[in-house]
């Protein structure tokens, strides 16, 4: 199964605040276990070998894609795709830990001053729920099957 959503626009703050605008969609793509959301965005300038504002600014766009389309969708389902020119780079999607509501955390209790050990299970990690953030140094290629998928 794949469904491509229609490309949308998004604009997002530049290095110095000045909107910027860039396009995105939601693929969906089955295999054998689940689906997986894709975000695919397409960056009109490309993303090497100097940086982009949109690398500085994909923190932004895809909390702001997640919270438009994606709330409630499993951290472990949902893959960032960025496209330069031909070029596709997949990024992994990271999140605090420490920013995971636990069960019976209240406002009135104070944060906890040390380190607590705590077990987070990907199922209780959605969009919505925490920020993500995307890892910029373990971007790679995407595999030429989702390559061919996207195009």
């Amino acid at each position: 199964m794949i469904y491509k959503s229609a490309f949308k626009d998004i604009i997002y703050p530049a290095q110095n605040r000045e909107p910027r605008v860039t396009r995105y969609r939601i693929v969906l793509m089955k295999n054998s276990r689940l689906v997986r959301a894709i975000v695919h965005l397409v960056a009109d300038e490309p993303t090497q070998p100097q940086s982009t504002e949109i690398d500085t600014a994909l923190d932004v766009v895809l909390n702001r894609i997640i919270e438009a389309e994606l709330v409630g969708v499993r951290h472990d389902c949902v893959r960032l795709v960025v496209q330069a020119d031909a070029q596709m780079t997949e990024y992994p999607i990271t999140f605090n830990a420490l920013d995971v509501a636990r069960p019976g955390d209240s406002e009135r209790r104070p944060p906890p001053t040390a380190d607590q050990a705590i077990h987070i299970r990907s199922l209780d990690v959605v969009g919505g729920s925490v920020a993500f953030y995307v890892d910029r140094e373990s971007g790679k290629p995407v595999i030429a099957r989702v390559a061919e998928m996207l195009r």
